[in-house]
């Protein structure tokens, strides 16, 4: 292992470069002795000239970190781990889509000045009301991840680490730096969204996006989520099959179909060995027996109802069934089941949907929930749920739940007996 070496005899309590402080050879030093300490006190010399080494940097010429740009850039291991996670489910938006979305936006905000000024040419009024407006669209942005532009240009505002709505912190942050540019003759508010393009990530992110700590990303088409629900049955079909097909488990599945006993394995003798008590935990030793093979589990086919949350969170259960979901839900009858929807932002209540099904026909019932429950059409349009009516869903419709949102099909699969 390399080190430092000292530049001096061991009382030396000056800077290691002093030529006045060299140690003088001595008879028994050889010339490649005497050439290798020159060495060194040219190397202390040129350490000397140097800056201080940034933090991370790799001293005495050891490599240097595997992604250096990442580390000039102050990349927080955070921020590098929400990332990777973000690359498998985000699609960043354009940074087109973004302009456009903030100028519909600040159209918005102005026309809402434009018309208090008219109606009561008072500047104080007129302020106020702008700065009202910009307030109630960061919230809403804050809260759904969608303002005017958003809707208008499919995308969305969402965390950088979860595919959730930034949240009102987040939001504050992100709006703050936004407005502040905004404020720099309007044209800055466009600069700052600009600056998606350069986002040293390659995701998307303006300098408002790092600060808040979000993601802009674009709504899936028609033909993405159709081509992702056939994705989900095929996954839905084939998820109870494919542990059958591996090789590790046809084996222990295929030895009791045969009627005749298997010949007895003779014991190997005893090794003169430690005790089995001195091996380490979790450590079995070879003579012990062989546990029996687990019993065959007998599968039926039949539908499933396959529920799919917008967080990537879904549950496969039979048909029919009785079913109440909510953050923490509880039954209505004895014999219903339940879902427990992961909601960081608490938009989803305690119990706040029922679902049935029997048949063909799919049964929704809000609650009482606190944020409401609404059926979403293809084009996006919210049906919403009345308290304790009955409404059967429609095909190809989206539940809405709180903030989140879900996909409702019907697959067929194997499922135990």
């Amino acid at each position: 292992m390399s080190h430092f070496q000292p530049q001096g005899p061991p009382n030396h309590a000056g800077p290691p470069s002093v030529p006045s402080l060299r140690p003088q050879q001595t008879p028994s030093q050889t010339p490649s002795q005497t050439q290798s300490r020159r060495d060194r006190r040219a190397g202390s010399r040129q350490r000397t000239q140097r800056p201080v080494l940034r933090p991370g940097a790799a001293p005495n010429g050891a490599a240097p970190h595997a992604n250096p740009a990442a580390q000039q850039r102050g990349v927080s291991t955070r921020l590098a781990q929400a990332l990777a996670g973000a690359r498998a489910w985000a699609r960043p938006a354009t940074t087109g889509a973004r302009l456009g979305a903030f100028a519909i936006d600040l159209v918005a905000v102005v026309l809402v000045g434009v018309a208090v000024w008219f109606g009561s040419r008072s500047l104080w009024l007129t302020g106020i009301a702008v700065l009202e407006a910009a307030a109630v669209l960061a919230f809403v942005e804050a809260r759904t991840g969608a303002t005017l532009g958003n809707l208008a240009l499919r995308i969305r505002t969402v965390r950088d680490d979860a595919p959730y709505s930034p949240g009102v912190a987040r939001g504050a942050v992100r709006s703050l730096v936004l407005g502040a540019g905004t404020l720099v003759a309007v044209i800055g508010g466009f600069i700052v969204v600009a600056t998606s393009a350069a986002d040293p990530m390659r995701m998307g992110r303006s300098w408002a996006d790092r600060a808040g700590r979000t993601l802009v990303v674009r709504v899936p088409t028609r033909a993405e989520r159709e081509a992702w629900a056939q994705g989900a049955e095929a996954w839905a079909a084939n998820a109870l099959v494919a542990p059958e097909s591996s090789p590790a488990q046809a084996s222990p599945q295929q030895a009791p179909v045969s009627p005749q006993p298997a010949p007895a394995a003779v014991p190997a003798a005893a090794p003169a060995a430690a005790p089995e008590n001195q091996l380490p935990s979790g450590v079995v030793s070879v003579d012990a027996p062989i546990a029996a093979p687990p019993p065959v589990q007998q599968v039926v086919v039949g539908e499933q109802l396959l529920l799919t949350l917008d967080t990537g969170q879904r549950v496969q259960l039979p048909i029919p069934l009785a079913l109440n979901l909510g953050r923490k839900p509880d039954p209505t009858e004895a014999s219903d089941q339940l879902w427990v929807v992961e909601d960081p932002d608490s938009s989803v209540s305690k119990t706040h949907l029922r679902i049935e099904c029997r048949g063909e026909s799919v049964w929704l019932t809000d609650l009482g929930s606190t944020n409401g429950s609404a059926m979403l059409d293809e084009t996006g349009t919210a049906s919403p749920l009345a308290p304790g009516v009955r409404v059967r869903l429609e095909d190809g419709s989206r539940v809405k739940v709180g903030d989140r949102s879900f996909t409702v099909a019907t697959v067929v699969g194997e499922m135990p007996r």
